[in-house]
């Protein structure tokens, strides 16, 4: 088994992790939540998000650095700068999107701050947002990791 492709296993399975929790929190936790009063509704999201910011902070890290490597090994990083490449700048906008939220905006309670997690509507929005870019890179990533784009 070549170092590539132990990398792209734990590549795929650290995406799985981190963007199966954010399908999950969007399509499930956060509907449900915004059934909640104010103060209970913010209370049970930042206990969920208490335990799986972590997870998630994990297997974006893991993403990162594998993709990264991957993209060093194969000489991806000359693709960025081309046009057939764009499906490698689209997992790399999703990456750095949600590394900013996961370790600038949560730990600094941003949402809370602004008062976006207040507004139940533009946070399960924003949510759907991001998971929305997150699956289109992950489509997209599939096709152009087998010369499709």
């Amino acid at each position: 088994m070549t170092t590539f492709n132990i990398l792209l296993a734990i590549h795929v399975l650290s995406v799985v992790w981190w963007i199966g929790g954010v399908f999950t929190v969007t399509t499930s936790l956060l509907p449900m939540f915004n059934r909640l009063p104010q103060l209970e509704r913010i209370q049970r999201i930042q206990q969920f998000e208490g335990r799986f910011a972590n997870q998630a902070r994990i297997a974006v890290l893991l993403a990162g650095i594998t993709g990264c490597w991957m993209l060093g090994i194969s000489g991806g990083f000359a693709r960025l700068q081309l046009a057939f490449g764009w499906w490698i700048d689209l997992m790399l906008l999703v990456w750095v999107l949600f590394a900013l939220m996961l370790f600038v905006a949560e730990p600094l309670r941003l949402p809370a701050k602004t008062g976006l997690i207040q507004k139940p509507g533009k946070f399960l929005a924003l949510h759907a947002a991001l998971l929305a870019l997150a699956l289109a890179a992950i489509f997209c990533g599939a096709i152009g990791a087998r010369g499709g784009f």
